[in-house]
């Protein structure tokens, strides 16, 4: 499933300041994630956590695990993976977010079995994209405060 969308950062985005935190400490970019807890670094780049999910038939905690792939500040692109398991289901992604002074966009191609491939499409879109809105809008507070 291909999923895309963006976010305007507004007023009071200092980007630069956002980039530091995206080389330098991804830590805080990982506490943005919703619905997160048990955050542990496993490496600069990697990190692993568990994440609660309440949709359609499928509910529980996932033990999840996101690496960044690649940051290139010159394109204002960031790569990442993100693998999750969870009772009687998998996710996998691939994302891809671009920023710039006005806003960050993302392309992710999600793969999904067990009971999230089950659900439907469209639950499952809806989902998604509002958490992702969810983690988008505390990237702004982040950008703006430097805590999500």
């Amino acid at each position: 499933m291909k999923l895309n969308g963006q976010k305007p950062w507004g007023d009071g985005v200092n980007v630069e300041n956002l980039w530091q935190l995206i080389e330098n400490n991804t830590l805080a970019l990982v506490k943005c994630v919703p619905d997160t807890s048990d955050i542990r670094q496993v490496n600069p780049q990697e990190f692993e956590f568990k994440i609660m999910v309440r949709m359609g038939p499928v509910s529980g905690t996932f033990n999840s695990r996101v690496k960044i792939e690649s940051i290139d500040k010159a394109s204002g692109r960031v790569a990442m993976t993100l693998n999750s398991k969870g009772p009687g289901a998998v996710m996998n992604a691939s994302i891809t977010a671009t920023i710039s002074q006005t806003g960050v966009s993302y392309d992710a191609d999600v793969n999904l079995s067990g009971l999230l491939a089950a659900v439907g499409e469209r639950l499952i879109r809806n989902y998604i994209d509002g958490k992702l809105n969810e983690f988008l809008n505390n990237l702004v507070k982040l950008a703006k405060t430097g805590q999500c």
